[in-house]
């Protein structure tokens, strides 16, 4: 695996920097392998992707947008079939993995080895962007069901959070632990690098002081996982006094972007990922319009995931950043699909921290969940921020109805604790209207 891993660094550094005809070209070669395995090897994908094959049988990637996009729904009834038969000895050994079933039931799918290493080279690589040393010690506060880890007080101790330096410490702890025990357990671990989900970061930047926080000896924050709240970065500089990036990635194929460390953007991994960002029809929008996530990944064999819409939606980027790669851009991850605020008539939003935060004015909250009930009626549950003002109902909404839509009615629910969900993390704009189309591009 070592020889593996320091091979694809190498590569990874090559193709950063690839002209754009060239990236294009070491897509398509891995396109056109996993085509042809996933039509030999499975029976879910010969027909969908028969529209890629000439009369000579040779695959013609030109009819790419034909193949049908697959759905979570098309995943949960026919995952048996999308399981190869058979799998090349260079794609690694086969696991079986349940994602955390956040934004739906979960899923139960298969990944070979070389995804994980594609991630980890990754991984390794947004660090070495952000300036981090691999060889020095990384706590990680994560879900553990797909790997079971002690629980606190100890959690784990293994090697090797990145695979350049095999004998750094990594630490292991359950997300679901109580976060005063996730802080008493990071002062005694006093690693400079934290791995969670940007919600268990900020749960744990709220429940300390500057001075606590900073004691804790956390220089990077990286959140793997989640949409990112606005403001997320200032918090955590002031709580934690730590950087803060992330990672875009899904269990399905693995890392799929990675934020850039001179641009407010993300990085697509090409090298592991086809990214498109598709419109209602399932055309590619422009650069600053909004839509539809579809992936396809280019290392797992053992399951194709191909075309596959993960239920978010983003803006897409520009085609140049300023830190010089080639690499396709993402300008902003804005959510979920069930993180849409949907209304009657038909309109849509995706709230944001920037929108909540003058809501502070109207109630004294330290952390919220917004949660859409109806086509009209959105629940604000907060934690309250320990002062003794009441919740200001009228101007509340008269704001509410300004930045959300005329005809909303928003409540208030006081709670101890705003508690996460199934996957265990805390979603703070949620929508309880089932809908399924994209927004209109921007």
């Amino acid at each position: 695996m070592d020889e593996l891993f320091d091979r694809y660094m190498r590569v990874l550094e090559q193709t950063e920097r690839l002209p754009l005809p060239e990236l294009a070209h070491y897509q398509e070669q891995l396109l056109t392998a996993l085509v042809r395995h996933a039509c030999e090897n499975t029976s879910f994908y010969p027909d969908r992707l028969a529209c890629l094959f000439d009369s000579n049988g040779e695959i013609d990637l030109a009819n790419w947008n034909a193949v049908p996009i697959l759905t979570r729904d098309d995943v949960i009834a026919h995952s048996r079939d999308m399981r190869a038969s058979q799998l090349p000895p260079v794609y690694g050994g086969i696991g079986e993995i349940r994602t955390s079933g956040s934004t739906g039931q979960p899923l139960e799918i298969a990944i070979n080895g070389l995804v994980l290493v594609s991630s980890n080279a990754l991984l390794t690589r947004m660090a070495r962007w952000f300036g981090l040393d691999p060889s020095r010690p990384l706590a990680m506060i994560r879900r553990a069901e797909n790997d079971p880890v002690p629980p606190y007080p100890d959690g784990a101790t293994r090697k090797g959070w990145s695979f350049a330096d095999p004998q750094a410490p990594l630490y292991i702890l359950e997300l679901k632990t109580p976060v005063d025990r996730q802080i008493e357990w990071l002062s005694r671990k006093k690693a400079p690098y934290l791995l969670t989900p940007a919600s268990g970061a900020l749960g744990i930047a709220h429940a300390v002081t500057p001075e606590s926080g900073r004691a804790l000896g956390i220089e990077m924050v990286i959140s793997i996982g989640e949409t990112i709240p606005d403001g997320t970065r200032e918090f955590i500089a002031e709580r934690l006094g730590a950087r803060f990036a992330a990672m875009y990635a899904c269990q399905e194929v693995g890392a799929i972007a990675c934020e850039c460390e001179i641009a407010p953007h993300y990085h697509v991994a090409a090298e592991n990922v086809l990214v498109e960002i598709v419109d209602d029809q399932g055309r590619d929008v422009r650069p600053g319009e909004r839509g539809r996530v579809v992936v396809t990944g280019l290392y797992n064999f053992a399951m194709p995931f191909i075309r596959y819409a993960i239920g978010d939606v983003a803006v897409a980027g520009a085609l140049q950043c300023p830190c010089g790669r080639s690499l396709p851009v993402i300008e902003r991850i804005l959510g979920r699909t069930r993180n849409a605020f949907v209304f009657r008539d038909g309109s849509q939003i995706w709230p944001r921290g920037s929108t909540v935060r003058p809501m502070h004015e109207f109630v004294p909250f330290r952390r919220y969940q917004l949660v859409q009930l109806d086509y009209e009626t959105i629940e604000l549950r907060y934690e309250p921020d320990g002062s003794d003002r009441k919740p200001d109902l009228a101007g509340l909404n008269d704001y509410a109805r300004r930045v959300f839509h005329p005809s909303v009615e928003l409540s208030v629910v006081e709670v101890k604790q705003l508690l996460p969900g199934p996957g265990g993390k805390l979603e703070e704009f949620v929508s309880n209207i089932a809908h399924s189309t994209v927004p209109r591009s921007a």
